[in-house]
C-alpha cells in the first residue's frame, strides 16, 4: 500500500484521518469527504505526513491499521456526522483502540460538535474537535508532539485522566484563508461522476465550499450552533481560481457547490457567474444552497445570466406546504414563494430540487398531506422539478426547536450507540425521535419517507452509479416501483403499506450493515 507524503522521505503518517461510510453510500451520493481533507491541509502544510482513509471507497481493516500506525502516528482522526455513520465510526474507533491502545482518538464533524460532552465521555474517543475543526488537529499534533498538555488548544474537550477539561471556544475562520484542497490525499476518480442532478454530464465533482455558514433562523438546523449564523464568504476570485483549477486538472464537465448558502448575496453570485461567462468556463454546475425568497428577489435578468454561467440544478429548501408549520419552523418563506421559484427555474431552464419535511411537533395529518400535494403540484407544474426524500423531523440538541422536542415528550439518546439510530428517513416506531405521534401514526410517517426514497430519490440516484452493467438492472427494478409508490404517495395512501417492510429489510443488509459500497 503506498502512502503519500509531503516530500519529507518518510513514509508513515503522523495521523490518520478516517472517514466512515454514511449509510446510503450509492453512485454520486458519495462526495468527496472535504471535512477531512480541509482538516488535512494545514497538516500537510506543517510538514506532518498524513494518511486519508475513505471507507465509502476502501476498505479498512485491522490489518491495514495495523500497517500504517507505528510509532510515529501521534493521532487518528474521525469525523461524523449523527445517525448511520456514528455506527461505522464506533465500528472504526474500535478497529483503532484495538490495533494502537496508546494512540489518541479524535473525534469531530457534525455530531460531536452538537454533543461534545456526551461524546467524549465515550471510552472510545479521547478527544473531541468542536466546531470548524480546519487548524484544531494541527494544534492537537504539535501539543501532542512536543509533549505538551492540551489546555491550550481552543475548542475541544479532552480527557485528562478521569477528569473532562473544555478549553476555550475557537473562533470562526477567515474562509479567504483556507489553503487549497490537497487532492492528492484521495483518489478523485472515485468522486467523479454521472452525476444524479446533472444526467447529461459525467464527470462531475463535488469541489467544496466557496462559503460557509448560514445567518437564517430555522428552527431544526443545527448550523447555528455549529456556525453562530454567520455567512462567510470567499472572493469572486479565489471561487474562479479553485474552480479553473479543477476542472483543469480533472478533466471535469460538471460540479457541486456544496455551500450552505450559495445564493445569498446575489451581488456576489453575478460576479461569478459574469466571470464563468466572460472566461468560458464551459460546464454545468448544481449548488445546495438558494433560499425561494432570496431567488424570489433575482431579476429576470439575473437569472439568464446564472443559466448562461452553467446553472443546471438549484436546491431550494421548501420543507412544508404548510404555512402555519413554516412559520412554526421560523423558516421565514410562504409556499407562495416556494411556487414562484419553481416557476421562474421552469422560465429559464433550470432543475429545481425541493427538500420537504414531515412530523414536526404540532404538525398533523392533514398538514403533511398538504406538504405531499405541494411536492406534486411543483412537479405538475414543473416537469423538470425534483422533490428529495421527504424527510421525518429529526431533533437535534443545539438547534432552536430542540427545547420544543423536549417540551413535546422527546427523551434525547444517552449514548453513541443510540445516536446511530438516528435516522431521518428511517420508521420510528419506539417513538424515541417522534413522541409526539401515536405508533400507528409514526408507522404512517415512516411510511410517506420511504415512498418518498422510492418514488423520488431512489431513481436519481440509481441513474448515478457507474457501472453499466449495475446501473441498468438497478433501473429496470427501480422505476416501475417509483411509479407505483408515486401514486400511493400522490393519492394519500400510506396508512398500509406492508411491502415496504420487504424493503426495510434489504435497506438494512445493504447499507446499514455492510461496509460495501454500490459505486
Amino acid at each position: 500500500m503506498l502512502i503519500r507524503t509531503n516530500g519529507n522521505g518518510s513514509q508513515r503518517p503522523h495521523s490518520i484521518l478516517l472517514y466512515p461510510k454514511t449509510g446510503m453510500d450509492m453512485g454520486s451520493t458519495i462526495a468527496p469527504p472535504h471535512a477531512l481533507l480541509t482538516v488535512a491541509a494545514p497538516i500537510l502544510k506543517a510538514g506532518y505526513n498524513v494518511k486519508l482513509l475513505d471507507q465509502r471507497v476502501e476498505s479498512i481493516t485491522e490489518p491495514i491499521l495495523r500497517d500504517l500506525i507505528t510509532s510515529d502516528c501521534l493521532a487518528v482522526g474521525i469525523s461524523t456526522m449523527s445517525g448511520t455513520q456514528v455506527a461505522f465510526a464506533l465500528g472504526l474507533a474500535k478497529l483503532v483502540r484495538k490495533v494502537a491502545p496508546h494512540v489518541p482518538i479524535v473525534w469531530g464533524g457534525c455530531h460531536p460538535s452538537v454533543a461534545p460532552e456526551q461524546t467524549v465521555a465515550h471510552p472510545l474517543v479521547d478527544v473531541v474537535a468542536v466546531g470548524e475543526g480546519d487548524n484544531t488537529m494541527l494544534e492537537i499534533l504539535d501539543a501532542l508532539s512536543a509533549k505538551r498538555s492540551l489546555c491550550h488548544v481552543p475548542g475541544i474537550l479532552y480527557k485528562d485522566g478521569p477528569q473532562v477539561v473544555k478549553t476555550l471556544p475557537r473562533p470562526l475562520l477567515n474562509v479567504e484563508e483556507l489553503l487549497p484542497t490537497p487532492w492528492e490525499l484521495v483518489d478523485p476518480e472515485a468522486y467523479i461522476h454521472r452525476d444524479m442532478y446533472i444526467r447529461e454530464r459525467q464527470r462531475v465533482l463535488d469541489i467544496g465550499q466557496t462559503s460557509r455558514g448560514c445567518p437564517f433562523d430555522c428552527a431544526f438546523c443545527s448550523s447555528a450552533s455549529i456556525r453562530e449564523r454567520r455567512w462567510r464568504a470567499q472572493s469572486t476570485e479565489r471561487v474562479i481560481d479553485d474552480l479553473k483549477m479543477a476542472i483543469s486538472r480533472f478533466n471535469l464537465d460538471g460540479w457541486w457547490w456544496r455551500d450552505d448558502e450559495f445564493y445569498i448575496k446575489r451581488k456576489r453570485a453575478n460576479a461569478i457567474f459574469e466571470a464563468i461567462v466572460r472566461e468560458g468556463i464551459d460546464g454545468c454546475w448544481y449548488t445546495s444552497g438558494t433560499r425561494c425568497d432570496v431567488f424570489g428577489k433575482a431579476t429576470e435578468e439575473e437569472v439568464a445570466l446564472m443559466k448562461r454561467a452553467g446553472a443546471y440544478t438549484l436546491k431550494f429548501g421548501a420543507e412544508s406546504g404548510s404555512q402555519r408549520v413554516l412559520d412554526v419552523m421560523q423558516k421565514g418563506i410562504t409556499v407562495e414563494q416556494t411556487l414562484e421559484a419553481n416557476r421562474k427555474c421552469q422560465r429559464h431552464g433550470i432543475t429545481p430540487a425541493f427538500s420537504l419535511m414531515i412530523g414536526y411537533p404540532t404538525e398533523t395529518f392533514e398538514e403533511m398531506n398538504q406538504t405531499i400535494d405541494l411536492g406534486y403540484r411543483l412537479k405538475r407544474e414543473n416537469p423538470r422539478a425534483e422533490l428529495e426524500t421527504m424527510c421525518q423531523y429529526t431533533a437535534l440538541p443545539g438547534t432552536p426547536d430542540w427545547h420544543l422536542a423536549l417540551k413535546h415528550g422527546l427523551v434525547p439518546p444517552t449514548s453513541l450507540e443510540e445516536w446511530a439510530g438516528w435516522l431521518f428517513d428511517e420508521f420510528d416506531l419506539e417513538g424515541k425521535k417522534s413522541p409526539w405521534y401515536t405508533r400507528q401514526e409514526r408507522r404512517w410517517l415512516g411510511n410517506i419517507s420511504y415512498s418518498s426514497i422510492l418514488a423520488n430519490s431512489l431513481d436519481n440516484a440509481v441513474t448515478s452509479i457507474k457501472s453499466r452493467w449495475a446501473r441498468w438492472p438497478a433501473q429496470a427494478l427501480v422505476r416501475p416501483a417509483a411509479k407505483y409508490f408515486k401514486w400511493r404517495l400522490s393519492t394519500h395512501r400510506y396508512r398500509w403499506m406492508p411491502e415496504l417492510e420487504v424493503v426495510r429489510f434489504l435497506r438494512e443488509r445493504i447499507f446499514y450493515r455492510s461496509v460495501k459500497t454500490i459505486s
